[in-house]
């Protein structure tokens, strides 16, 4: 009898740690939307063109998901899936494209 009793003891310590772990992680997983594209173009010499049209791009993708989704989806680091494409296009003229997809914890 007492070796059913500890049993059943250990049996429910399992299943009440298991299902603590459980409801963490179901709330610890992204939710992820469809990508969203950020665009920009900017000048400058030796790579400064370059950086800035990134920088802008990111700050577009921001804009347009806070737009589409709400503030919680606008951090560009949760975000998955990113993409970049950056070319040089005339002397001193960069553009940037960002696609990702905007996710929340």
């Amino acid at each position: 009898m007492r070796t059913t009793v500890k049993f059943m003891a250990g049996v429910a310590a399992v299943a009440a740690i298991t299902s603590a772990f459980g409801a963490v992680d179901a709330q610890a997983l992204p939710r992820c939307r469809a990508p969203v594209e950020g665009v920009a173009t900017a000048t400058g010499i030796l790579g400064t063109g370059s950086e800035k049209a990134r920088i802008e791009a990111r700050e577009n993708w921001k804009s347009t998901v806070r737009n589409l989704y709400g503030p919680r989806y606008a951090d560009f680091w949760n975000a998955q899936g990113k993409q970049w494409d950056c070319k040089k296009g005339a002397i001193l003229l960069a553009k940037c494209v960002v696609v990702a997809k905007p996710c929340r914890y």
